[in-house]
């Protein structure tokens, strides 16, 4: 009877075990000496590699470089079974920047992208048509921190 109980324990903990791992997310968080956080899903299998002074993130979908000067760290984390679900779309957007243009990808068909001063004035607005990367040139602009918005997300700039 108590070898019965036993493994009836086991088989509980091991099928609440189960249930439970099915709600966690998993994921790379790289965090920007800005402040913005960008998520790679450990499901998408992110390889990260070092060269000529970038980090540069390949996963099954995508392959993005950031300036090291520009990170602050990177790290792992774990999210699970909370009540709380992330929209399908956060941090969907991969930016990558290439001297004063900013390519965002991942952006879906419709969606607005919009640019705005740090006192809040209209700069700039597209739409993106397609599943095709949208590229943003600051080269023209005055230095100082500007606002991107593209759907859900915002993503702050600055130009030195």
């Amino acid at each position: 009877m108590k070898v019965k109980f036993t493994i009836l324990s086991f088989l509980l903990a091991f099928a609440a075990t189960a249930t439970w791992a099915q709600g966690v997310t998993k994921r790379l968080v790289l965090w920007q000496k800005s402040g913005e956080k960008v998520y790679f899903d450990l499901n998408d299998m992110p390889e990260t590699t070092f060269e000529n002074g970038m980090l540069v993130i390949k996963t099954n979908n995508a392959s993005v470089q950031y300036h090291l000067e520009n990170i602050l760290r990177y790290t792992f984390e774990c999210t699970g079974n909370t009540g709380i679900n992330f929209q399908p779309s956060e941090r969907s957007i991969s930016i990558s920047q290439n001297g004063d243009e900013v390519t965002m990808r991942n952006l879906s068909e419709g969606t607005t992208v919009t640019v705005y001063a740090a006192n809040g004035t209209l700069l700039e607005q597209r739409t993106v048509s397609g599943r095709s990367p949208l590229t943003l040139s600051v080269a023209q602009r005055p230095a100082g921190v500007y606002i991107v918005k593209a759907g859900n997300e915002t993503i702050k700039l600055m130009k030195q």
